[in-house]
């Protein structure tokens, strides 16, 4: 019998059926396609709640190498608070979902990085706070705002002590071995970047937070060293000026 016939007799014969039997008939004939239709409704109807209801960024931290205590949430309410920072219309973020190891051909690296690429190019970054290694990396690719063009006179007296510095000709060497493909012999990075005192020219770009207390009730650094950095293209400094701060008690 042609399919065509058999398709017009099982059709005929479903008609015949009461209500129940041809509700369980379609179940059961169209249950994965359903299924299928719920999920991508669902998915949908997700995506435009979370576009719809996601707050702008009124502060965006990228911590890498780092993890949040239970303490976290109160510490972002608490600078939020400090900061005048909305958070009905507004987010907080010190986003510690970023891991970047020091192999090189560890191909997650490569997504994470791009990743902070895209925040520091769009401007959306306004610090970042990691180890020296991570720091290191970054700060000698131009990533970083020195300090002494951010903080009035009377933070970089206080704040001086706890300054990481980057050897601005030894970050022009970097790009000119760059520029020139050979990288087989890079000089290493400074031995001691909390001293100037042996750098050709130090820039303060930095500041060393491990021993603030706040920093420590709220997050574990996988190195003992915690540097935070500015991101260099920010315009609007106030709450970062707000958030270096709260974090070393500093009275406004």
């Amino acid at each position: 019998m042609p399919v065509m016939d058999e398709f017009r007799e099982e059709r005929e014969a479903i008609k015949q059926k009461s209500f129940k039997e041809r509700f369980l008939y379609f179940c059961d004939y169209y249950k994965w396609h359903v299924i299928g239709g719920v999920a991508l409704i669902a998915i949908v109807i997700s995506l435009i709640h979370s576009l719809a209801t996601r707050k702008e960024w009124a502060f965006y931290g990228a911590f890498v190498n780092a993890y949040q205590t239970p303490d976290y949430n109160a510490f972002c309410e608490d600078f939020a608070g400090y900061a005048d920072i909305d958070l009905g219309e507004y987010d907080v973020l010190l986003d510690t979902n970023i891991y970047i190891t020091d192999s090189i051909f560890d191909p997650g690296n490569v997504d994470t990085m791009e990743r902070l690429m895209v925040y520091i190019a769009a401007g959306d970054m306004d610090v970042m706070a990691s180890g020296p290694t991570i720091i290191n990396r970054y700060a000698y690719y131009d990533t970083f705002q020195d300090l002494r063009q951010l903080l009035p006179q009377e933070m970089q007296a206080q704040l001086e002590p706890y300054y990481y510095y980057m050897d601005m000709a030894l970050a022009e060497e970097f790009d000119a071995l760059q520029q020139s493909g050979e990288t087989s012999d890079v000089p290493p990075y400074p031995a001691d970047p909390s001293s100037p005192e042996g750098m050709e020219e130090p820039v303060p770009v930095g500041l060393y937070i491990q021993d603030c207390p706040r920093i420590r009730e709220a997050f574990i650094f996988q190195e003992d060293d915690v540097i935070l950095g500015v991101a260099g293209n920010v315009t609007e400094t106030d709450t970062i000026l707000a958030f270096i701060r709260m974090i070393y008690g500093i009275e406004n």
